[in-house]
């Protein structure tokens, strides 16, 4: 063998031993690797800028609400009886069939369903949000094989066929040092409060419309009855009228407007029934039913339930889910300006690496080596075009949105309170009132019956009285009807659950 073969030979058995030696080392240096990284992280994090807390709710309806509106100590004309507001109103109505297709509702109602869905979507984004501050981990490998013909390595030996080949895992952990991913996390959590909030509410005005529709669906089969009852009246004055045509007491004119009365009383029937068919169907399409008008309702209107306290008017932030919802959102938005903010400061990432390697000329030594890399990479934004600072005023100005929806919220609430509480008072007062004409109706009506049975009197008066008792029966249900629906208003202005 020649020298510079001898040489070529030497210095092949030392690099092979200091690479074997460096495989008894490849595990320690990769556990001081992991250790180093985990130390630079946790150090990275405790210097790192916490994330601001939003305003308190006291201080945000400062800021949202304009300067000359003041939160009163009391509802303004409160009837109500003072207390803290209770939930479950609909059990108040001592209605069981109601309770069942409220619940039914609440169940099975599509559109709430699809509502419930945006609280899945929130929480999902609440992980993705959360997920930027946790390391990244991959791997990627290839593999080739190459052949060769007639070749010959520097000993003189035929090459033969080699193959490259590699199995990386990397890692990939950016630091969160001002905030910017844990901002954006807690705007994602607030969003799903919103959600949930949204979807509260959504329920309670879903259990507060079913409530209504039944009521009014029993109101207007109530009024179908009357209207019956209107027609057989009508039917006997035509009777009345072409009886007294007969004897010269009637002329034409009046049979046939007679006859123009029984047809309309007719229409009012069909009319009622109509609508009924309508509300029934309306009901079963909120139950997720097939809209068949099977559903039976109930012959009589409930009893309004007694007074029920209002609370104050500073409780209803904190009861109401939409005004919570509201909240939720201005929070939200308050966050997403502090990491929009972060992200025009630098960022820091760690990266590291780890896997197997082979090639032609490893496996020519005999070589299977492990290989390791670690690094960091900072990204400073110098000039973005503006890119990063519009991204701010966006943020800022969806904050002030937010406030601005908030305070309209409160607003309306405090309406819909102050709004079903006057009414109330109203509606108490128009009933007795109706009340009362009903009774003296009934009771001329009764007078009346008594002259037609001693002969004083024929039976047209009779038949106009009923008639105008029928009347008045209508306009107090009417009024019943009213007052529940107006109190079904007061429970979900007042946040009552349901």
């Amino acid at each position: 063998m020649d020298q510079l073969s001898i040489r070529g030979v030497l210095k092949r058995d030392d690099t092979y031993a200091t690479l074997k030696q460096s495989r008894g080392t490849r595990t320690r240096l990769v556990g001081s690797l992991g250790r180093a990284a985990a130390c630079l992280a946790a150090a990275a994090l405790l210097v790192g800028c916490a994330v601001k807390r939003p305003p308190s709710t006291q201080q945000i309806v400062h800021d949202a609400m304009p300067p000359t509106t003041k939160i009163p100590d009391a509802w303004s004309g409160n009837n109500a009886p003072a207390g803290p507001v209770a939930d479950g109103w609909v059990k108040t109505f001592g209605d069981p069939q109601l309770e069942a297709i409220v619940a039914e509702a609440v169940r099975n109602n599509l559109n709430l369903k699809a509502a419930a869905t945006r609280v899945g979507v929130a929480t999902n984004l609440v992980t993705e949000a959360h997920a930027q501050m946790m390391p990244f981990i991959g791997a990627t490998g290839s593999a080739t094989y190459l052949g060769r013909y007639g070749q010959t390595n520097v000993l003189g030996k035929p090459k033969g066929q080699f193959n490259a080949s590699s199995i990386l895992a990397g890692v990939s952990w950016e630091l969160d040092l001002w905030g910017r991913i844990r901002a954006q996390t807690a705007a994602a959590r607030q969003q799903v409060a919103a959600a949930q909030a949204e979807v509260l509410y959504a329920q309670e005005s879903l259990a507060a419309l079913t409530a209504k529709l039944w009521f009014m669906a029993t109101y207007t089969q109530v009024l179908e009855r009357y209207a019956e009852q209107n027609v057989e009246i009508k039917r006997q004055e035509l009777i009345l009228t072409e009886s007294k045509r007969e004897i010269g007491g009637a002329q034409d004119q009046q049979v046939a407007i007679a006859r123009a009365e029984l047809a309309s009383a007719q229409s009012q029937v069909t009319a009622l029934q109509g609508s009924l068919q309508q509300i029934v169907r309306g009901i079963e399409v909120l139950l997720g039913r097939y809209p068949s008008a099977e559903l039976k309702v109930a012959a009589t209107l409930a009893k309004l339930p007694p007074p029920v306290p209002a609370g104050l008017p500073v409780q209803l932030l904190e009861r109401r889910p939409d005004i919570l919802a509201a909240e939720h959102n201005v929070d939200a938005a308050f966050h997403m300006v502090q990491s929009t903010k972060a992200a025009r400061l630098p960022s820091l990432s760690l990266t590291g690496a780890a896997g197997y390697m082979t090639n032609e000329i490893f496996q020519m030594l005999s070589f299977r080596p492990w290989v390791w890399t670690v690094g960091a990479n900072l990204a400073a934004p110098l000039y973005t075009g503006g890119f990063l600072t519009a991204q701010v005023n966006v943020a800022k100005e969806d904050q002030k949105a937010a406030l601005a929806i908030y305070a309209e919220t409160i607003i309306e609430a405090f309406a819909e309170v102050e709004v079903a509480l006057a009414n109330e008072g109203y509606l108490r007062e128009e009933q007795r009132q109706l009340q009362s004409s009903l009774a003296d109706v009934s009771h001329a009506l009764a007078l009346e019956k008594t002259k037609y049975e001693i002969g004083q009197v024929d039976m047209d008066p009779v038949l106009q009285l009923e008639a105008a008792e029928l009347g008045a029966k209508a306009a107090t249900t009417q009024a019943e009807y009213e007052l529940l629906a107006n109190r079904i208003n007061l429970y979900l202005a007042l946040g009552g659950g349901f």
